[in-house]
């Protein structure tokens, strides 16, 4: 069966106690005859053929996403290398840590200049900025607030790393058209925000914090759509936690899946599932542990260049706008190692919570992801998280909606803006 862009796929029932296992997509596959009690049976997929019933591991969603995916040899082969080239990186950095936590934490902002944003201008950024000061010794935030003041569909879209509200400025317009309010800040380190310069400064209690700080500002305290790429999403995924009503659907793009300390040695008793975890997850590791070697120094424009090949200098200067100093990327270093990839991370608790939640949650959702990729620049499509999809067709009440989107790279919303701001407009009015 082929199944034509942006459809649905339906799956066949569970066999009693057993649930058949059967996909075929972007970088993974699976097929197989399962022991374990269904928990949801969700999927949706673009021009695949094949069906997924997704089983449910009621202790680890990561044992069900790992068991969605079947390894090619081109995925082994890589993820192996990767994991080599990650313990050289991670022997070269430890010493540079140890030096740098001796140093005391620094409490300095600093905040980019408006002349600096000219490439964003220049490239379609004419949105009006607005300002607040959030007390509570946090810095001033950015924040764009577009759209009909009184429509009944408020979005509020949490950019990732290491973007800013100009990675929304293709989409916005779209969703305004339609009605809808529009709430996209730049999170504290980000955009036009003030930048705290020591990266040790961030954690996801003060981006929150700062998140319910503007949105006590705006009056904003129910029933909003959390629109969230990449750590955006797992902040947002956070405020949802700690206020279960602020939010009334969840709409999640090219997101990590909210990793809380998955290499550790005792925590599957299926021996296999580690090894091929570490695989799945080995551009991420690389990617982690070269941000810890070079710090304020990692060039983000490699990484958004790897993104999406077709990216061209003028956009690659829009989206860098506000780190053009080793001052200003104090938060792009802090997002990735702020991902808790051993236990003993301290964001490890906040990144468990959060899982329960979505477990538990009634809150519909709907996932949209590019297409997953092997490799950077040689092919188009997601090749750091882009295999996630399966984990959040498990841990979120998705049933049908979850969607991938071909020719576009970790960025979507940027890449196929229509397409995104379609699916988004149909989910925001349907009636679930």
């Amino acid at each position: 069966m082929l199944v034509s862009e942006n459809s649905i796929l339906h799956i066949d029932p569970v066999f009693g106690s057993k649930t058949l296992l059967s996909y075929t997509g972007p970088g993974y596959s699976y097929s197989a005859l399962k022991d374990i009690p269904i928990h949801r049976t969700l999927i949706s997929d673009e021009l695949y053929e094949g069906k997924l019933v997704h089983q449910h591991d009621s202790f680890d969603p990561t044992v069900t996403w790992v068991n969605n995916v079947l390894l090619s040899k081109p995925d082994i082969f890589v993820g192996i290398f990767l994991l080599f080239l990650y313990v050289i990186i991670e022997l070269l950095a430890s010493p540079i840590t140890i030096l740098r936590e001796l140093k005391p934490i620094s409490y300095q902002v600093v905040r980019s200049s408006e002349s600096s944003f000219a490439p964003a201008l220049e490239m379609g950024y004419t949105f009006r900025g607005n300002y607040v000061y959030l007390g509570g010794g946090l810095p001033r935030m950015h924040y764009l607030d577009e759209g009909n003041p009184k429509s009944r569909h408020i979005l509020v879209l949490i950019h990732g790393e290491p973007f800013w509200s100009q990675s929304w400025m293709r989409l916005i317009p779209l969703l305004t058209n339609k009605g809808f309010r529009v709430i996209a800040p730049d999170l504290i380190g980000f955009g036009k925000s003030d930048k705290y310069v020591d990266y040790r400064v961030y954690n996801t209690s003060l981006h929150k914090e700062a998140m319910t700080g503007l949105l006590n500002h705006l009056g904003l305290h129910r029933n909003l759509v959390l629109v969230g790429h990449n750590w955006g999403w797992m902040i947002g995924a956070g405020l949802a936690k700690d206020n279960p009503n602020l939010f009334k659907k969840f709409v999640i793009l090219n997101t990590n899946n909210v990793p809380d300390g998955e290499i550790d040695l005792h925590r599957y008793s299926d021996p296999t599932i580690l090894p091929r975890f570490s695989i799945m997850n080995a551009f991420f590791m690389v990617f982690q542990a070269s941000v810890k070697l070079l710090r304020e120094w990692f060039p983000l424009s490699l990484l958004i260049k790897s993104l999406n090949i077709n990216y061209s200098l003028k956009e690659l200067k829009a989206f860098l706008s506000p780190h053009n100093t080793l001052s200003e990327c104090g938060g792009t270093t802090a997002f990735p190692l702020m991902v808790p990839v051993y236990p003993s991370h301290p964001e490890v608790q906040e990144m468990r919570d959060i899982r329960h939640f979505l477990l538990r949650s009634t809150i519909p959702s709907m996932v949209a992801y590019s297409e997953a990729s092997l490799l950077p620049w040689i092919s188009q499509g997601d090749f750091v998280v882009g295999n996630r999809v399966p984990f959040y067709a498990d841990v979120t009440k998705s049933n049908n909606r979850v969607h991938r989107i071909k020719n576009g790279g970790h960025l979507i919303m940027y890449d196929q803006p229509e397409i995104v701001a379609n699916l988004i407009i149909n989910f925001v009015l349907s009636s679930v």
